[in-house]
């Protein structure tokens, strides 16, 4: 499948994929058996571009520079496709980089947002981001860059992770998974086969009962006068009703 406009070169394959997925979604309690042929390959459009900033604070100027990313579909800043230029380069490679061998869906996607429409939105989110004028902001080099990424449609989530440094980008949307309680005794039982972890056990339930008794001593101890009117009331109630 031909693409002629520089991309970030696919240096994840779908195996390799398939277990950072399983890896990540296990940190959070869930056992996906994930499969790389349940995966499929979508190559999405950025407008890359160098900004410049001139800040001027009490005759105080300082520049700021620094590299920016616009998704060219939905129009939103994404810094974290900058952060894939310390691990690649985009160059132009007419096919798509995934082995013959492999049946993968592979998804193209069209840019939506025209360049002069990106050099606008990205002047605007610098402007907030820095609280600065127009005129102030200086936008060079911008360029069509397109990003690989795998995603897996889950019965609940749907993920994607970057085929170039392998990072799980939406990972933040899968919540801790709670534990139900057999799983939280079949953990216990599975942790006092262990003669150790028995002995610490049997030493915290040992612990908890002496420090309950300890408790009600020293409770006892404090409001002993109180304590002593509920011992001879119970003791006339007793007595009445004997």
């Amino acid at each position: 499948m031909p693409l002629t406009k520089k991309r970030f070169p696919i240096k994840l394959d779908p195996k390799e994929a398939a277990e950072i997925l399983k890896k990540n979604l296990k940190k959070k309690g869930y056992n996906y058996e994930i499969k790389k042929e349940d995966l499929y390959l979508t190559i999405k459009p950025y407008w890359i571009s160098f900004y410049d900033i001139l800040i001027n604070k009490e005759n105080k100027f300082t520049h700021v520079n620094n590299q920016i990313a616009l998704n060219a579909i939905d129009n939103k800043i994404n810094e974290k496709v900058i952060e894939i230029f310390n691990y690649s380069k985009p160059i132009i490679l007419e096919n798509i980089d995934v082995p013959k061998t492999e049946k993968t869906q592979i998804i193209i996607k069209e840019p939506i947002i025209t360049q002069k429409e990106a050099e606008k939105s990205i002047k605007k989110y610098l402007m907030y981001k820095f609280n600065v004028l127009e005129d102030q902001v200086s936008l060079s080099g911008v360029e069509e860059i397109y990003v690989p990424n795998w995603k897996i449609k889950l019965d609940k989530f749907k993920l994607k992770i970057d085929a170039i440094k392998g990072e799980v980008n939406n990972f933040d949307i899968i919540p801790q998974k709670q534990k139900t309680k057999k799983e939280l005794l079949l953990e216990v039982f599975d942790d006092i086969k262990h003669e150790k972890k028995l002995k610490d056990y049997l030493s915290d339930f040992l612990k908890g009962i002496l420090e309950g008794i300890k408790f009600i001593i020293t409770g006892i101890i404090k409001n002993y006068k109180i304590v002593f009117w509920i011992i001879i009331i119970a003791l006339l109630v007793y007595l009445i009703f004997l």
